[in-house]
């Protein structure tokens, strides 16, 4: 049983663990309090799933579940089902499209019931997994131009999904796949593009059309 429980937790970083933990809690707490209402009792409230931090504390709790059960999985299920979960994801943003609903201004939500489901989020994890999947093969190169095409379609797709479902917050998050990419070999002038478009996406929220027209053709005079 010793060493069974040993096997386990060998090359888990503590430290990583103990901070995601921290944030998770700080997050719970922050909900909590632009939430909470006088008067409310404590205890049933938090475990009645109807207000936010009710239903962040079970989310919590099933992704320490879920993350016991990734230690117990051996790890060469990832590698092995990798792609299959990229389809998945994949099919799951296109059901966006027909089947979503219209939750606090967005509409990159698909309702189950009472569960509410993001694709999108869940979607981040399976294209870190395609991608580390191909570029751990022993015949991807990245000096050559179809081993770097093949990397970045894996991360545009659904990146340009979650910007046609008006997502453009975690379009950000999937372009940050090209800085993994770029560690491999991939050329400068592709993460730089990569960095454009997206501070190019920030500035179209954040600054008014008639301005960011104006600021774009001053940087192209000076180009």
């Amino acid at each position: 049983m010793r060493n069974h429980s040993s096997t386990i937790s060998k090359g888990i970083d503590w430290s990583l663990i103990w901070i995601y933990l921290a944030l998770v809690l700080i997050g719970l707490s922050a909900i909590f309090a632009a939430t909470y209402q006088e008067g409310d009792p404590f205890l049933q409230s938090l475990l009645a799933f109807k207000t936010d931090y009710s239903k962040q504390f079970y989310f919590l709790l099933i992704a320490l579940v879920l993350g016991f059960f990734i230690l117990l999985t051996d790890s060469k299920f990832y590698p092995a089902t990798s792609n299959f979960w990229y389809a998945v994801g994949i099919i799951l943003l296109l059901l966006v499209f027909p089947f979503h609903s219209r939750i606090k201004g967005t509409e990159s939500i698909i309702r189950i019931g009472a569960f509410n489901f993001q694709p999108a989020e869940f979607c981040k994890l399976f294209v870190a997994l395609a991608l580390a999947k191909y570029l751990s093969r022993p015949e991807t190169n990245f000096n050559l131009p179809r081993s770097q095409f093949i990397a970045a379609c894996l991360v545009i797709f659904p990146a340009g999904l979650a910007i046609l479902q008006s997502e453009t917050g975690l379009a950000l998050v999937y372009f940050s796949f090209f800085m993994v990419m770029y560690r491999e070999g991939l050329p400068s002038v592709i993460p730089t593009l990569a960095i454009s478009l997206a501070l190019l996406i920030i500035a179209s929220i954040l600054i008014p059309p008639n301005i960011l027209a104006f600021i774009l053709t001053g940087i192209a005079i000076l180009l």
